[in-house]
């Protein structure tokens, strides 16, 4: 396979991110950022998560670190963020995951300016992700969207090709078209990948039409542009943890699409989940995939951040589930396994949060349908369908080395 994040722009990128991290106002920001947040929950924060606070804080403002590389409208490029830290071809890349950060997406952002146009080209490599949207956002904590066009909107040729035109409307109208407006920020990307084994992410590179009405940015803007930005969007991601977190222990909220009111995708079906399970509680959550092109569910920590999913099982798409035989899938959350195929790994943390999420969904499909059934592990027999999947210590290593051999495609 080759991998279409390892391009020059994206190293180029990681290599600025370096750079700004040895700043002084780096420092002074994380201490800033760590400092608000922790006020902010104040005593509501579990003692198993207080001492994630440090890290959360980090990675937190590398995304906006990442942002900042991304945001030269003017000399657009692709960059890749919300990623767990990794190496690659002899760097460290910090992590960079926060605000309830998809384990199955490839996230990547592009600058855009309105009065600007701007030509996308990309192809599928392998075999195309499950869903893929493109969507200009307007603020850097890319929650407010100003269109998205999805890849089954769009044309690809016969060699798996397309173009897609981004400019300030006069090309309304057309196919593969995104229209700015004033106050534009990003092109904003999600590959959402159903199988982490086959799907790639798309191939792509942007380009500038005209001359360019600036000269790159320098470090020092980027650094300035981070540690504001980050500030100024503390609050927004403040707000998306307590939404979760204002939930009533060991509950979801019904199955529904918001349409984009408040941050998220425009286009996809949700259910929030909060969990405060014990060393021998289990939470059932059962849901239809609705015949959606994507569908999956994470679990993230109490500070809403994702839950190494680079390290344990605990996401789970719709294609690495065990379905049901009436068509719907069980997922088990507990701290610790529970023999289900299906299990979702608190990594021992007792208060947990789930996303689920459905995108392109057929117009003639079921309704969204999600449920939640508290139990215990020594119940789970009685609880779960006589043909549910259950695994023995062997086969859930080989299913936990299949999963890390799939996630180590992004970082090779």
């Amino acid at each position: 396979m080759t991998n279409p994040i390892a391009n020059p722009g994206q190293f180029a990128a990681e290599a600025d991110v370096r750079a700004m991290l040895g700043d002084p106002r780096i420092a002074a920001t994380l201490a800033q950022i760590e400092a608000l947040f922790g006020r902010g929950y104040g005593d509501r924060i579990p003692a198993e998560a207080r001492p994630l606070l440090g890290d959360f804080a980090r990675e937190y403002l590398n995304n906006w670190l990442f942002k900042a590389a991304a945001s030269d409208a003017q000399h657009p490029r692709f960059v890749r963020d919300f990623m767990p830290a990794y190496s690659w071809h002899g760097h460290d890349v910090p992590g960079a995951r926060t605000g309830g950060d998809n384990p199955d997406n490839c996230y990547r952002l592009a600058g855009i300016e309105h009065g600007t146009s701007y030509r996308v080209t990309g192809r599928i490599l392998d075999r195309k992700a499950a869903n893929i949207s493109f969507t200009l956002t307007a603020n850097y904590g890319t929650s407010q969207t100003v269109q998205t066009v999805e890849d089954h909107d769009m044309h690809f040729d016969a060699d798996g090709r397309f173009e897609l035109l981004i400019d300030d409307g006069a090309g309304e109208g057309r196919g593969n078209h995104l229209a700015t407006r004033p106050g534009v920020k990003f092109l904003f990307v999600r590959d959402s990948m159903m199988d982490w084994a086959h799907e790639t992410p798309l191939d792509l590179a942007i380009e500038r039409l005209g001359d360019a009405r600036a000269d790159p940015i320098s470090i020092d803007d980027m650094v300035a542009r981070a540690t504001a930005n980050a500030l100024n969007d503390l609050y927004l991601y403040f707000w998306f943890q307590n939404v979760w977190s204002g939930l009533t222990p060991n509950s979801i909220t019904p199955a529904q699409t918001f349409r984009g009111a408040g941050g998220g995708l425009v286009t996809q079906g949700i259910s929030n989940g909060s969990y405060e399970l014990g060393p021998d509680d289990a939470a059932i959550l059962e849901y239809d995939p609705a015949g959606a092109s994507y569908a999956a569910v994470q679990l993230t920590e109490w500070l809403y951040r994702s839950l190494d999913y680079h390290r344990i099982q605990s996401s789970l798409t719709a294609a690495q589930s065990a379905v049901d035989g009436d068509g719907r899938i069980r997922l088990v959350i507990a701290r610790r396994d529970p023999g289900v195929h299906n299990w979702l790994d608190t990594g021992g943390q007792s208060q947990v949060f789930s996303i689920l999420r459905w995108q392109h969904m057929p117009a003639d499909g079921p309704p969204l349908f999600s449920s939640l059934h508290r139990t215990t592990i020594d119940r789970l027999k009685g609880d779960l369908p006589a043909d549910t999947r259950w695994v023995d210590q062997g086969e859930r290593a080989a299913q936990l080395a299949a999963r890390l051999a799939a996630y180590g495609r992004r970082i090779s």
